[in-house]
């Protein structure tokens, strides 16, 4: 993809520039009323129930590992609570697309989400992160010491694909990718982009995102909320780069997001990477691919203002 041909196609504004984007702010709030608001609930629900953190009753409802557990409600609720949080972005995109461009708006969406006939090296893009975790399993087995003990039985094979705790489909279908993907990518970057540069769209999306996880890294220590914020702003730019190169489909982005959230796949099949840090070097991978992208759309920022200029 030639970045600055892209933006010399977008940078037009729709909204102008001077004027506030009120659908804009209101799908950020939205989404961070839903999110924030559910973690509100799970906080109270999980001190009543003798839980150690919202951030631990989330987890087990995620993975719908409530057995045992003396809830002060039913567990379908929590889990359903857990569901409600994720697709926080992307109901606040539907209710905003809705409002702003009516059936239209959301057949613009919904052709965003069929596109599925773009060339192979944009699904190929986002399987990067598979890429990195690839790499990052073969540099840490080693340093694990335990022989790199492979699992690929059917009982592993399933929790790879299907399972509440680990599986791709649950990743791709109930989780951040579906649940926040419609919005941030089908909603607020095409309307960033058309009245900003690319790079400066995925830059606002990414912080914005990226505090929207602040109540989860509750309890972490500082460096690691630190590292978290700053991962999820720069991969921003990839997201940016899969969406715009592929001619506006979510499919890309879709399968980046999930395979991101794959730490776990990798775990189960590699029994020895338990325990250790071995995601680290995919993230430090990750960060310096994110960097580099962001660059790109940087440098097709400025072309397009030369060419501006020069016109």
């Amino acid at each position: 993809m030639n970045i600055s041909t892209h933006r010399s196609q977008s940078h037009r504004t729709a909204v102008p520039a001077g004027k506030f984007d009120w659908p804009l702010v209101l799908f950020f709030a939205i989404a961070y009323a839903i999110a924030w608001g559910v973690f509100g609930i799970i906080s109270l629900i999980a001190r009543q129930s003798g839980v150690e953190s919202a951030q631990t009753l989330m987890a087990l409802g995620d993975s719908f590992q409530l057995e045992g557990v003396p809830l002060s409600v039913p567990g379908w609720l929590v889990y359903l609570l857990t569901r409600l949080a994720d697709f926080a972005f992307s109901i606040a995109g539907l209710v905003m697309i809705a409002v702003t461009a009516g059936r239209a708006g959301l057949g613009e969406l919904w052709q965003r989400l069929t596109r599925w006939r773009i060339p192979w090296i944009w699904y190929g893009a986002g399987l990067l992160p598979i890429l990195l975790y690839g790499v990052a399993t073969a540099v840490a087995i080693p340093v694990a010491g335990a022989g790199g003990t492979v699992d690929l039985s059917g009982k592993a094979i399933y929790t790879i694909l299907f399972s509440a705790q680990a599986g791709l489909f649950v990743s791709l279908f109930l989780r951040g990718a579906m649940g926040e993907e419609l919005g941030l990518r089908g909603f607020a970057l095409p309307r960033l982009q058309a009245r900003m540069s690319s790079f400066r769209a995925s830059l606002l999306i990414g912080i914005l995102w990226a505090a929207w996880h602040l109540p989860v890294l509750l309890g972490r220590d500082v460096i690691s909320i630190l590292l978290f914020l700053l991962l999820a702003v720069v991969i921003s730019f990839i997201f940016t780069w899969l969406f715009n190169g592929s001619g506006g489909s979510l499919w890309p982005v879709l399968i980046f997001h999930a395979t991101q959230n794959a730490e776990e796949v990798f775990e189960t099949i590699f029994p020895s990477l338990l325990g250790t840090d071995w995601e680290l070097i995919s993230s430090l991978g990750l960060l310096v691919i994110g960097i580099v992208v962001g660059m790109l759309l940087w440098r097709g920022h400025r072309d397009c203002i030369n060419d501006d200029s020069a016109d």
